[in-house]
């Protein structure tokens, strides 16, 4: 089975997987990417108005297979 790393940029700071997950395929590495955009806004949006946040699935070669981007907005009226 494949092994996907999963790299975070939170609008500040870049997080490099090290250790990864081994998965049947790059739709789960998919999901498993997407899914953790929300939390990843939680965490890190109570002092901000405007944040972006993104995954990068990279294979076991480096490669970049994937990246899914999160943009958050807030406005005043």
């Amino acid at each position: 089975m494949p092994l996907y790393f999963f790299d975070t940029y939170d609008g500040l700071v870049v997080t490099q997987d090290k250790t990864g997950l081994v998965l049947d395929n790059l739709d789960l590495a998919r999901r498993e990417a997407v899914k953790a955009l929300p939390g990843m806004a939680r965490d890190a949006l109570p002092d901000g108005e405007e944040a972006q946040f993104s995954v990068r699935v990279r294979d076991e070669a480096g490669g970049t297979r994937f990246r899914a981007v999160l943009s958050f907005r807030c406005h005043w009226m």
